[in-house]
């Protein structure tokens, strides 16, 4: 992927952030989630190569929809995404990403141990327990923006690009 377009995709993200934060949307509004996860996913790289990657939702979550909307727009002849919603842990197999939200009443600790050793993106919005997930997405200063446990992504055999790592804040 050239750098240009890279630039451009990165732009895109800072410009929704300070779009989010103009119209004082909270982070649990969702709209510009799926954006990020995307992204997440495109300039991450598992230990095979994906044609397909699998993400789930554990519990409620408007983010769902975004998701599978996300997945009909972005997904391509080389990369499909397929959304799955899991009502409980116990459910959680077969997905690349897993995304936890705040208000959901599933421990993450317990939820990151069951994941354990699985090349899974574990993305949450609590930043009590950002030292378990490797993306977690934050509002500082009324800006959406993410956090990236480069750590977690390691043990979970995930390589996050460079720029990725350098837009996020790191934990």
């Amino acid at each position: 992927m050239s750098r240009a377009l890279l630039y451009r995709i990165f732009g895109l993200m800072l410009f929704v952030s300070i779009g989010q934060s103009a119209l004082g949307q909270g982070i649990r509004n969702y709209a510009h989630h799926p954006i990020y996860i995307y992204n997440f996913c495109r300039f991450t790289q598992w230990p095979d190569v994906k044609t397909e990657i699998t993400i789930g939702v554990l519990g409620n979550s408007p983010l769902y929809q975004g998701l599978q909307r996300m997945a009909a727009t972005k997904s391509t002849y080389n990369l499909k995404f397929i959304i799955k919603k899991f009502n409980t842990p116990t459910e959680i197999i077969g997905c690349d990403v897993l995304f936890v939200p705040y208000a959901s009443n599933f421990d993450i600790k317990q939820v990151s141990q069951k994941i354990a050793g699985k090349n899974i993106m574990l993305i949450t919005e609590d930043e009590k327990v950002k030292d378990v997930t490797c993306f977690n997405f934050v509002v500082k200063e009324g800006k959406l923006m993410y956090q990236v446990n480069k750590l977690q992504c390691e043990k979970s055999k995930l390589k996050v690009s460079q720029k990725l790592l350098s837009l996020g804040i790191l934990i």
